[in-house]
């Protein structure tokens, strides 16, 4: 007799099905194998065995249960594994035990059923009279009704408390909703009741976790009625159900593709992510309004070691592809850039030519080339300032290639486009440190509040890339609380010959 929801999940689903929709499994006896997907190995150790249910890798020595392996490739807890196999087995779980299911019924539940509620509020703003001018302006960027209802696209309107009265209509109090980051508190009197919605006269993106399930929302200002004051994207804040480090916009629905392809695009908005996949490309997903960081890139290396960046190639653009590149070499990815024409964004190139954005994904460049072909772009390899440069910014590209081998044939490369000896370049080469954009920003928040982190941060890419800082005409003024760091900004904006550290 199956007397709770996990037994009876566990007597409807084959744990090679489960496990089979995610690596391709090879039968081997009475078991099956596969190289395992949570580390790198040739040969095969991770097991799994249709008699037991059950899994294990000799490898990396993880194992268990359906639900262990579905915590384990989503990166997610056991109630959010619990969930997706309840689901997928087609067993209900509100109403196979009601004390247990009352005892499921937690915090984090609650929010998940505000998330999900707020974003069928957000659909249906967006179907009514006061989204009409926010689908025509979706239409003029190339996005068809299709796509917009696949992705839940929704228009939160340009009230106070438009959101705040329906969910509270709904039986949720003003804490829990606060809990969501749906609602700001007041704190200059614009509500009586205390309390206000976060996002209001917006374009709404849900962002949703591995299982489909809402945990966010991304808000772009209403390209008729721009918001100078709060900026053109606002994202919820951190929560018990959301942590933007650690989720990337539209992996729940490009897993599959980027698994099946081998190979992850990342873009940098949520139009470049819709655009993408209407046209076909469905390995694409973008960072979820944040710097790529370190958990994102180990969540993308369960599905493929292959990264390629598609990221705008304005000032900030090219700085986040390149702190980015970074990262991605030190998880251990192949890293490859995609260089959109005329410097669109993916979503502009897919809207006006499809044909231009398949042959520049097919044309990605290795990280080293992106590199050497942006600094020569930029400086002329003739003269002695030129050459001086050059060397400065593209030394420290070879320093990060772990192969000697491969280290040699870009020294040689360099040598010979700027006509100096390999000798030369390689006592340069052997000064230079680990670039300070490689040291983790997880390491300094641990110490110290975001301010001072992303004031340090600044400096270090000021340091690191030079050259697109002097290219910078209009440097901002007074932009750091620390005095220190103020005085080494004011040194570096009067210092022309900035040298790569």
């Amino acid at each position: 007799m199956i007397n709770s929801p996990i037994e009876e999940i566990k007597s409807k689903l084959d744990i090679i099905d489960v496990i089979g929709g995610y690596i391709k499994l090879q039968k081997s006896g009475r078991n099956y194998k596969a190289p395992c997907p949570f580390h790198s190995e040739k040969t095969p150790s991770f097991m799994v065995s249709p008699e037991k249910q059950l899994w294990r890798c000799f490898g990396c020595n993880r194992g268990g249960s359906i639900f262990d392996f579905i915590m384990e490739i989503e990166g997610v807890e056991f109630g959010d594994a619990l969930r997706t196999l309840a689901q997928r087995a087609g067993v209900e779980l509100n109403k196979v035990n009601p004390k247990l299911a009352a005892q499921w019924k937690t915090e984090r539940t609650r929010l998940y059923e505000i998330c999900d509620l707020a974003n069928r509020f957000f659909i249906k703003q967006l179907e009514s009279k006061a989204g009409k001018d926010i689908q025509k302006y979706l239409f003029s960027r190339g996005l068809k009704l299709k796509t917009i209802k696949d992705w839940e696209v929704g228009y939160a309107p340009n009230h106070w408390q438009g959101l705040l009265d329906f969910l509270n209509g709904r039986g949720y109090s003003d804490e829990e909703i606060m809990k969501t980051g749906l609602i700001v508190k007041s704190e200059t009197g614009k509500s009586k009741r205390g309390y206000y919605d976060r996002f209001r006269d917006r374009i709404i993106f849900p962002i949703k976790n591995i299982n489909e399930a809402v945990i966010g929302f991304t808000g772009r200002e209403n390209p008729n009625n721009p918001d100078e004051r709060m900026g053109k994207y606002i994202n919820t804040p951190n929560t018990l159900i959301y942590d933007k480090s650690q989720v990337l916009y539209g992996l729940d629905k490009a897993k599959l593709d980027i698994r099946k392809k081998n190979l992850c695009i990342l873009v940098e908005g949520q139009t470049d992510v819709l655009m993408s996949h209407q046209e076909g490309f469905n390995n694409i997903i973008a960072s979820s309004g944040t710097a790529l960081t370190e958990h994102q890139l180990k969540i993308i290396k369960r599905y493929t070691q292959n990264l390629a960046m598609a990221f705008d190639m304005d000032l900030a653009g090219e700085i986040a592809t390149k702190r980015g590149i970074d990262l991605a070499i030190q998880s251990g990815l192949n890293v490859k850039v995609i260089n959109l024409p005329n410097n669109q964004d993916p979503a502009d190139c897919l809207q006006k030519n499809v044909s231009a954005w398949s042959n520049a994904v097919n044309q990605a460049k290795g990280f080293v080339e992106f590199y050497l072909e942006s600094i020569f772009v930029k400086n002329d390899p003739f003269t002695g300032e030129g050459k001086k440069i050059i060397s400065q910014e593209f030394l420290p590209v070879i320093r990060k290639i772990p192969n000697k081998v491969e280290q040699a044939h870009w020294l040689q490369e360099l040598a010979q486009r700027i006509k100096v000896s390999e000798s030369i370049l390689m006592e340069e080469l052997k000064k230079i440190k680990e670039p300070i954009i490689n040291r983790p920003l997880d390491y300094l928040e641990d110490k110290k509040d975001n301010k001072e982190c992303l004031e340090e941060y600044t400096i270090g890419l000021i340091l690191s890339y030079p050259s697109i800082f002097r290219r910078q005409k209009k440097k901002p003024q007074n932009i750091f609380n620390n005095p220190d760091l103020e005085k080494i900004y004011k040194s570096l904006k009067k210092n022309k010959d900035i040298k790569s550290t």
